[in-house]
């Protein structure tokens, strides 16, 4: 599909002033503590991670809408402490399930970063959860994205989320809309496209929700797509027996 987000080589003039503005509007809330010092840090080192929030949809290169990206990012980093998640014991249930993990690659050479986008795997029939849950569901899923875009933040992935077998009891509508606040604001310039595999009609109201907090641009990242479709975009190779 058609690339929506400015590349990198588009944003990067703008990123001293991007800093600049950075320090000079939130002295406050960095020197407050508001936000985590490494973000701040990250944020005026790395070109990539900087580029990233005007590189999204919201922003498209004007520095003061990056801004408000970076501002609501940076706060929910600091509130579930995303930098200390490696260190985090989670829920033995959480890891059995295997609801979300990294797998291959796409069809397509990604012209950003010149090779293929990477794929992340969410099992939907495997995220639901109870409300006591919910807070550790959201950090795990927040920490695989960070495993990605902490180390390279230049490269957007593909997301691909199973919805076979899934039913409305597994359509946890909170858990939606965090995942994709996490793509439009969280992580920014995270997502390529999401793959939305063999969504049942019972779940098209939910999705319908969902879609409604969406621009139009960040509707045509979500493609619903079905078994005869699916090698269209992920190799054979990668794909789940169930898929193929």
């Amino acid at each position: 599909m058609a690339e929506l987000n400015p590349k990198p080589e588009e944003v990067l003039p703008k990123i001293g002033d991007l800093r600049s503005s950075f320090a000079t509007k939130f002295k406050a809330e960095i020197d407050s503590g508001a936000f985590d010092a490494r973000d701040v840090s990250r944020l005026q080192k790395d070109d990539q991670y900087a580029a990233c929030f005007l590189r999204t949809l919201k922003s498209r290169g004007d520095v003061g809408k990056a801004l408000e990206v970076v501002a609501d990012a940076f706060k929910f980093r600091k509130e579930i402490g995303i930098n200390d998640l490696a260190s985090f014991k989670w829920p033995e249930e959480l890891m059995a399930k295997k609801a979300i993990y990294y797998k291959g690659f796409d069809t397509k050479g990604h012209p950003i970063c010149k090779y293929c986008d990477e794929l992340v795997y969410i099992n939907v029939k495997e995220n639901s959860a109870t409300k006591e849950q919910q807070q550790d569901l959201r950090k795990f899923i927040a920490y695989n994205f960070e495993q990605h875009h902490s180390k390279h933040p230049e490269q957007m992935c593909v997301v691909l989320m199973d919805m076979s077998g899934a039913g409305v009891s597994n359509m946890n509508l909170d858990i939606t809309k965090f995942i994709i606040t996490c793509f439009t604001t969280y992580f920014p310039a995270y997502l390529a496209y999401m793959i939305n595999y063999e969504m049942p009609m019972l779940l098209g109201a939910t999705w319908s929700v969902v879609s409604a907090f969406l621009s139009s641009d960040q509707k045509k990242k979500l493609l619903m797509i079905n078994k005869k479709q699916i090698k269209d975009y992920i190799p054979a190779e990668h794909l789940w027996d169930h898929m193929k």
